[in-house]
């Protein structure tokens, strides 16, 4: 009940069964139980409003809390660090602001983790590297500053790492090239620095690499001729200098450079 008095329950699209009686919860709108624990949390587009109580970091048998596509704001509890069964957490899209919990590095069993399309500020936590089955890892969107750490390399299930259009700093960091899963590669708008890691060259996998539109500087690595899998690389709107590597030649398919 905390979470339907706190983000305006009266005028949710469905609140089916959400005055019931306690003992009901399993029969409540977006809820789904197992052996009588709540385990999956479903109301995304359900016109929710208001903020997240913390009282949700009670719920620890949760495996999915998908509240994405509302009009929800506030900062996003620390208190959900407790739900270390979650497997899916989906906070996107939004207008949820303040600093992403360094106790979301506790959540180790999450696949996902989708906080794009907010107005989240401060760094990128450290801790998120403890995150070692995620899949998924869209931050893109929102106001987020600070250098992008080192421990996202750590991540060796990622296969889309989407950090784009925030206002991020500093250099890539070459431990990146150990994502060898990554299908995506996406830190295009931002204020990045230095110069493109040669390191990057290690994701054979990579479909698309979206640098475009910081200050990255030096020269194209012609280690970036490995990723045979590229369809789309995007370095415009750089400070790049030097010749574009003939090895960029074994790119077939590509369709945009």
């Amino acid at each position: 009940m905390a979470l339907y008095n706190s983000t305006g329950g009266a005028d949710w699209s469905n609140s089916t069964g959400w005055m019931g009686a306690a003992g009901t919860e399993c029969d409540w709108y977006g809820i789904t139980c197992l052996n009588g624990s709540v385990t999956e949390l479903r109301l995304s587009g359900n016109s929710l409003s208001g903020s997240i109580p913390s009282e949700l970091g009670r719920l620890t048998n949760l495996t999915t809390l998908d509240l994405a596509f509302n009009s929800l704001s506030g900062s996003i509890p620390s208190e959900l660090g407790n739900l270390t069964n979650l497997t899916d957490l989906f906070l996107d899209i939004n207008s949820l602001s303040g600093n992403i919990p360094s106790e979301l590095g506790n959540l180790t069993n999450l696949a996902y983790l989708y906080l794009n399309n907010n107005t989240l500020t401060g760094s990128i936590p450290s801790e998120l590297g403890n995150l070692t089955n995620l899949i998924g890892l869209p931050l893109y969107n929102n106001s987020l500053t600070g250098s992008i750490p080192p421990e996202l390399g750590n991540l060796s299930m990622l296969s889309s790492l989407h950090l784009g259009r925030n206002s991020l700093s500093g250099s890539i960091p070459s431990e990146l090239g150990n994502l060898t899963n990554l299908t995506n590669l996406s830190l295009d708008e931002n204020r990045l620095s230095g110069v493109i890691p040669p390191e990057l060259g290690n994701l054979t996998n990579l479909t698309g690499m979206y640098l475009q539109n910081n200050s990255l500087r030096g020269s194209i690595p012609p280690e970036l001729g490995s990723l045979i899998n590229l369809t789309n690389l995007y370095l415009n709107d750089n400070s790049l200098t030097g010749r574009i590597p003939s090895e960029l030649g074994n790119l077939t398919n590509l369709i945009r450079l």
